[in-house]
């Protein structure tokens, strides 16, 4: 059995999936109650209720578990708690293996919440637990949600420079680099960068135009107008300071990694956005 924290959000849902299709069995952990019937259906053979402050929560719903792959909530200020809190559930099952889905260079103290996860990631280390720790780039999915609106405007707005370097990734060869790393004892203790080829915003309006036969341009987005946006959609100030401090970092550096560390856990190379973009666009 292996435990999975977080699982109502995207990245939980492809984890499951993931795992569930390689024979896993997953017990996934969300604090709400109105998916349950959804994680179910992707796969997880059951889902408990639990919040990751809970410690005492945290170490029963590991029970019996041989591993944890552990999803921490983006830009929280509770990020050293709630790892604390899976290391000591991790200890209690004597688990196998603590998975912890990471971020790109964390080793950025620009980067507020990369940064955190840092803290939590030295915890780790020191824990005597068997881990890996997997640094991952932004979703090429995180632009599902205004993929209707770029198609009606003819514009692909991110809030940052538009020649801003990104080594963003397919949200399936996560899951799947998951699935190898989790069940390879060699990658046991062990730090990998996850992450796909390096792209700017430009480049992907190319391929946009070409994919859909559409011109569409790429535009930067004023940070302020995400930053509101995050607002009015429940991000509190923490995290809209996570994002203020992000966004002026990606005008200048962009965030790049290697992708070759994900071609060799997955046996082929990492899709690229084309290939995402003309799969999204059927």
């Amino acid at each position: 059995m292996i435990l999975l924290t977080s699982a109502g959000g995207k990245t939980g849902r492809a984890m499951i999936s993931t795992f569930a299709a390689a024979g896993e069995k997953v017990r996934a952990v969300m604090r709400r109650d109105d998916a349950d019937a959804e994680l179910m259906s992707l796969g997880a053979v059951e889902v408990v209720h639990a919040d990751l402050m809970d410690a005492a929560a945290m170490a029963d719903a590991a029970k019996g578990c041989r591993a944890i792959y552990y999803i921490c909530p983006n830009m929280t200020e509770q990020e050293q708690t709630f790892g604390e809190n899976i290391i000591a559930a991790a200890k209690a099952a004597e688990v196998d293996r603590l998975v912890f889905h990471s971020v790109l260079h964390t080793q950025v103290q620009a980067l507020q919440h990369h940064w955190n996860r840092l803290f939590v990631e030295e915890a780790i280390l020191e824990s005597g637990v068997p881990y890996s720790i997997l640094q991952v780039g932004s979703y090429y999915q995180n632009m599902l949600p205004g993929w209707a609106k770029m198609k009606e405007t003819g514009i692909h707005a991110m809030a940052y420079e538009v020649e801003a370097p990104m080594s963003l990734v397919d949200l399936g060869d996560v899951a799947d680099a998951a699935v190898k790393v989790l069940n390879d004892p060699g990658c046991a203790n062990g730090i990998f960068e996850i992450c796909g080829p390096v792209i700017t915003l430009t480049e992907k309006a190319e391929i946009l135009s070409d994919v859909l036969g559409q011109p569409i341009e790429a535009r930067k987005l004023p940070a302020d107008d995400a930053v509101a946006h995050a607002a009015h959609m429940g991000v509190g100030e923490f995290g809209q300071d996570c994002m203020r401090r992000m966004f002026a970092h990606y005008d200048i550096h962009g965030l790049v990694g290697s992708a070759r560390v994900l071609e060799w856990i997955i046996g082929r190379p990492p899709v690229d956005f084309e290939t995402f973009a003309r799969k999204v666009a059927g």
